[in-house]
């Protein structure tokens, strides 16, 4: 059974957009909500939500930020009166964006990719690094960032640092194909697992914090909207 979630302040918008999941399939479960707040007190595991972004109250960004701390897997789609909505791909891995007023196929694309995708089963890739206490191997999506520190690399997860035997400059190109950057001289980051970027500084989905190069500022910024928007085609 699909259970999807709508979530917008304008009533019409919200009404149409169910109309449309319902006529992509009866069998459809769709709960409506008119408010960040609402969505959030009854939230139930769903497996998409159309969320609008520009809401009074809790906005669109934040109730999804919210969403993020406890659920990874739901597929989140944007809606939005405007075209410029990079600043929202940041942190809460959205599965599309779709401008309003929306389209009947549009939706139904949208529906199609979800559940297409709901249906296959990731495999994470392992990777082994030889460390100073010996051959480690690690999930991709686990590696936070590598940071040069004391002339080591230690590979930071969210629980765990291992220190290896490599210089940093071939730990970037070796990890560039998994989607890690190097926004500082001294640190290679997982950009999967980028938040925010707020002046100078790189926010984590952990919490964690990590520096931007001054000179890296405009290019780094440029780098990590190709990569959402990359991984959201790719997730399609």
């Amino acid at each position: 059974m699909y259970q999807v979630a709508v979530c917008d302040d304008e009533e019409k918008i919200a009404e149409a957009v169910c109309s449309l999941l319902t006529e992509w399939n009866p069998q459809i479960q769709v709960a409506c909500f008119s408010s960040g707040e609402e969505l959030l007190e009854a939230y139930h595991s769903w497996q998409a939500i159309f969320l609008d972004i520009d809401m009074g109250g809790i906005d669109g960004i934040e109730t999804a930020r919210r969403i993020r701390e406890f659920d990874r897997e739901v597929k989140i789609v944007y809606l939005t009166a405007y075209r410029d909505y990079v600043s929202g791909a940041f942190g809460v891995h959205a599965f599309q964006y779709l401008l309003k007023p929306v389209k009947k196929a549009e939706v139904w694309q949208v529906l199609e990719e979800i559940f297409r995708y709901a249906g296959t089963q990731r495999k994470s890739i392992i990777l082994e690094f030889d460390t100073v206490h010996g051959l480690v191997c690690l999930p991709v999506e686990e590696i936070c960032y590598f940071e040069y520190e004391n002339r080591r690399v230690t590979i930071v997860t969210g629980t765990d640092r291992y220190y290896l035997k490599e210089r940093i400059g071939a730990v970037k190109e070796r990890m560039e194909q998994y989607g890690f950057s190097m926004p500082h001289q001294s640190f290679v980051v997982n950009m999967f697992h980028v938040k925010n970027v707020q002046g100078g500084m790189i926010l984590l989905d952990n919490g964690m914090e990590l520096p931007l190069a001054q000179k890296k500022q405009k290019a780094w910024k440029q780098e990590l909207v190709a990569y959402l928007s990359g991984r959201m085609e790719a997730e399609q």
